[in-house]
């Protein structure tokens, strides 16, 4: 008897916690998906089970709401919860977007502080940035949400967060007063205790492909700084480096001349390659005859950064003969 009296009092503060609310009689009877392709779960959580999933356009009943989540029944017949980001309720929002309900619709960039807004790659600070625009830059909403909006802005799509766009074609923005104008960027140099050059890399680890190296001297642009990594910008390029090789301050260094009169060679008189990056699993540039000359501009323990041909790329360092033994300078990459 002890053991029903606790499985009745388990089941009912179950039934407690998943309680869905009844629609207020504010809201619509019905709801019309948009985003595209919206699931629909057995339990108002991201841990439901996966039932079925709808096209935008399709109308489903209102039977509910719990949270974010709205008990729904499809057209099919199928009952479960759809969330309600991704629903379009007749009259009502169901997120705080500003207004930013409908699919394709226009919406404009505004700040409070008159600064440029970041368009990133995914719905988080966490995602790399993809572009910065300025108050007032028209773009399109493709998916609203109540903290980010994936939108449009050109041939740009990425994702931008809501309190960040509005509806009104001319946002009144108050630039908040600055002793010197401030951008989302700031000049910074590269920087080496032992003076060799530094790599720049697709993600903050060592473990993540080499995409650029640059030498001691060469100006960046730091865009989110961190206490090991920091992700910035040399050129067009983007990317990350440890943050102990960089410096705001420009660092004196000697000339980078490079060493012509090089030449291919290999032991089985087979072509080498010249890659992408340093490493022998990053893509091949082109293949080349031993005796081929080049011209080494950055030295590596293993790998070289030359110029062969009118191609730059990577050689490793065995299969280069430079005619007798060259001495370690600050062209040495850092690995």
């Amino acid at each position: 008897m002890t053991n029903k009296k606790h499985l009745i009092i388990v089941i009912a503060l179950v039934l407690a916690v998943t309680a869905v609310l009844p629609i207020s009689g504010a809201l619509a009877d019905t709801a019309t998906v948009k985003g595209g392709w919206l699931v629909l779960r057995a339990a108002p959580s991201f841990n439901g089970a996966i039932l079925a999933s709808y096209p935008s356009g399709t109308v489903v009943t209102l039977n509910g709401q719990n949270g974010s989540w709205y008990a729904v029944t499809a057209p099919d017949g199928m009952s479960g919860y759809m969330l309600g980001d991704y629903l379009q309720i007749a009259g009502v929002s169901t997120g705080s977007s500003g207004g930013l309900t409908l699919i394709d619709s226009t919406a404009y960039v505004t700040s409070k502080n008159g600064l440029n807004v970041r368009l990133r790659s995914g719905p988080g600070k966490g995602y790399s940035i993809i572009g910065s625009y300025t108050p007032g830059t028209k773009c399109t909403v493709l998916s609203p949400g109540n903290n980010w909006c994936r939108i449009q802005i050109g041939s740009m799509t990425g994702y931008m967060m809501t309190e960040f766009l509005t509806s009104s074609a001319s946002p009144v923005v108050t630039p908040v007063p600055q002793p010197q104008p401030v951008t989302d960027e700031y000049q910074v140099y590269v920087t080496s205790g032992n003076g060799k050059g530094v790599n720049l890399r697709s993600g903050p680890a060592k473990s993540y492909t080499a995409i650029g190296f640059y030498s001691v001297g060469t100006p960046a642009y730091m865009i989110t700084k961190g206490s090991t990594w920091s992700y910035i910008r040399v050129g067009s390029r983007y990317g990350y480096m440890m943050t102990q090789f960089l410096t705001e301050s420009q660092p004196s260094v000697n000339p980078v001349v490079p060493v012509s009169g090089a030449y291919v060679v290999s032991a089985n008189g087979r072509n080498v390659n010249l890659r992408s990056s340093p490493s022998t699993g990053s893509g091949v540039i082109r293949s080349f005859k031993v005796g081929t000359r080049l011209t080494v501009i950055t030295r590596g323990n293993e790998w070289c950064f030359v110029l062969i041909d009118g191609y730059y790329g990577y050689m490793m360092r065995q299969f280069i003969y430079e005619g007798g033994y060259y001495p370690a300078t600050g062209t040495d990459l850092y690995f």
